[in-house]
């Protein structure tokens, strides 16, 4: 599996290299560098507030972790997925390992901790946030329809039919809510199926939390079932992601009129829910790379966006991500080396829980 990831993240790096060929490299560095290191710094805070909604609707449905502990989490999380690229699952993992590490100096650490609280507040977490970005993506379709957009996008030939790439994104969005549903029900009512998945898992995670994980699908069941004991809770922590996803939009709208573009709000959040809808199915490619791009790329162009600013747009957004991943990741690092140092015998053995 790492082999195929490391070859499609070569090929979409190809394909970015191809891109800004055809584009024009000089018109997308231009571009990028029109709106200077103030206006990047602006993006990242935006982006940083956004993760500040993210850990919130993550609290929501797990109170008793404190919301800065899940902030953190979250930008963890989030900074594995977007800047270590070859570790497809990295995120949940750095993700469960914030929610349950006991070294912290300035964030609380209940004394209940556990591994299976942090899988399982991470699975939910997934979940509703998923269930925020369908709406989202709904949204933005309404848009493409009403405001007659979908009149722009391109004829595909499907045996012998010339079929509008608008019920592509419409049948992506249907199956995204399918697979929702066993994801949801294994969730409820998987006992069994989650301690077979776990005990596949681990083994990818890493091995020497391999009984640790195998051991803990009791324990897992019960902190999903209690999480999902509260539906209000899962209700508020989709509408909390859906403002995300909105916030993400609105973030787009603000870049592209950094790049000089002349769009509208609802229009740069289309854009947003419908690159998400690509990302989507583009998932097994690592850090969606040429991905990204050509999704801006093809998607600005319906709303008549120079591609040269949309190309932009995206080298601004990896380039947000490693303002705020880089960092993060560091900060981990140093946190971890610190308790390891107080904690000598954790070295011999360490595991995610950090008891």
């Amino acid at each position: 599996m790492k082999k195929i990831s490391i070859i499609l993240f070569f090929l979409g790096l190809s394909l970015i290299i191809a891109g800004a060929a055809w584009i024009g490299a000089d018109s997308i560095f231009k571009s990028v560098f029109s709106i200077g290191v103030g206006k990047l710094l602006i993006l990242s805070l935006w982006q940083l507030m956004i993760i500040v909604v993210l850990g919130w609707a993550w609290h929501c449905i797990c109170p008793q972790l404190g919301l800065v502990r899940l902030f953190w989490a979250r930008t963890l999380r989030e900074s594995a997925a977007t800047c270590l690229p070859f570790s497809q699952i990295g995120g949940i993992v750095l993700g469960v390992r914030a929610v349950c590490f006991k070294g912290y100096k300035y964030i609380k650490n209940p004394s209940d901790l556990s591994v299976s609280q942090g899988i399982s507040s991470n699975i939910v977490d997934i979940t509703t946030e998923t269930l925020g970005q369908v709406l989202f993506i709904i949204i933005g379709i309404i848009t493409l329809l009403i405001g007659g957009y979908h009149t722009h996008l391109p004829d595909f030939p499907l045996f012998g039919i010339h079929v509008n790439l608008k019920w592509f994104i419409i049948l992506s969005i249907l199956l995204l809510i399918l697979g929702l549903i066993p994801f949801i029900w294994t969730q409820r009512q998987g006992s069994l199926l989650f301690r077979k998945i776990f005990n596949s898992l681990s083994s990818n995670i890493a091995q020497q939390w391999n009984g640790k994980i195998a051991s803990s699908a009791e324990s897992l069941q019960e902190s999903l079932d209690q999480i999902w004991a509260n539906p209000t809770r899962i209700i508020y922590s989709c509408f909390i992601h859906f403002a995300g996803w909105m916030g993400s939009g609105i973030g787009t709208w603000i870049c592209y009129h950094f790049l000089g573009a002349d769009i509208n709000l609802m229009e740069a959040i289309t854009i947003e829910a419908l690159v998400c809808v690509v990302l989507t199915i583009g998932f097994i490619v690592p850090a969606s790379v040429g991905i990204q791009e050509g999704a801006y790329v093809l998607i600005g162009a319906i709303f008549g966006i120079d591609p040269s600013l949309s190309f932009g747009l995206s080298i601004l957004r990896r380039a947000r991500d490693l303002i705020i991943g880089i960092p993060a990741l560091l900060l981990w690092q140093f946190s971890e080396i610190q308790y390891l140092r107080k904690n000598p015998d954790k070295n011999k053995k360490l595991d995610v829980t950090s008891t």
